[in-house]
């Protein structure tokens, strides 16, 4: 996965998701209120990511994942 930031302030916005097979994704966009993410071995991973098919998609809260 590759997610890139734009920093605003103390704020940062997602700018871009690569992570096509998570339900918070339209067209390469976050619609997650908030979001996330660890760095590890200079690698971001995306603690919001849910997938797509994910039996909890109809809540508007973004969930825990992988």
């Amino acid at each position: 996965m590759d997610y890139s930031a734009a920093m605003n302030n103390e704020q940062s916005v997602v700018s871009r998701c690569d992570a096509v097979t998570c339900r918070f994704n339209r067209d390469q966009n976050c619609t997650a209120g908030q979001i996330e993410v660890s760095l590890s071995a200079d690698q971001a991973r995306c603690l919001t990511f849910s997938p797509a098919q994910d039996a909890s998609a109809e809540s508007d809260r973004p969930g825990q994942g992988q």
